[in-house]
């Protein structure tokens, strides 16, 4: 008998295409993804069952990523939460601004695809 997966991860993105790629990779990885394409009621649902990581697409135009970063950071119950955010690479001024407002981790979207199965293991721990 398997054990239940216990490792949540929550992705904060509207972008269908990558949304599959994350869902594979948490499959490989062994890890409960939830893609949350709607933030209304995002902090709640973070604050019940705490994730292990929470991952931002900082380019998303329809979910306005930094007010997310914010309000994840103002929630008490979500200190110590992790949270990656990935952007193109030629996006120097939002990948500042990300961390500026208390994104933990920044990557180009080239090397969080490229390294997004080893990503999700590290965090299941």
């Amino acid at each position: 008998m398997s054990e239940a997966i216990q490792t949540r991860v929550v992705a904060v993105l509207d972008d269908m295409f990558f949304s599959s790629k994350i869902k594979e990779a948490a499959k490989q990885a062994g890890v409960n993804l939830e893609i949350v394409k709607n933030t209304d009621g995002l902090i709640e649902s973070l604050s019940s069952t705490l994730p292990n990581l929470i991952i931002v697409d900082l380019n998303s135009k329809k979910l306005n990523p930094m007010e997310v970063i914010k309000n994840i950071k103002a929630t008490s119950e979500l200190v110590g939460v992790t949270m990656l955010g990935y952007m193109p690479h030629v996006e120097e001024e939002l990948k500042k601004q990300a961390v500026l407002i208390g994104c933990d981790v920044v990557m180009p979207r080239s090397r969080f695809s490229r390294e997004l199965v080893e990503i999700l293991k590290k965090y299941s721990n």
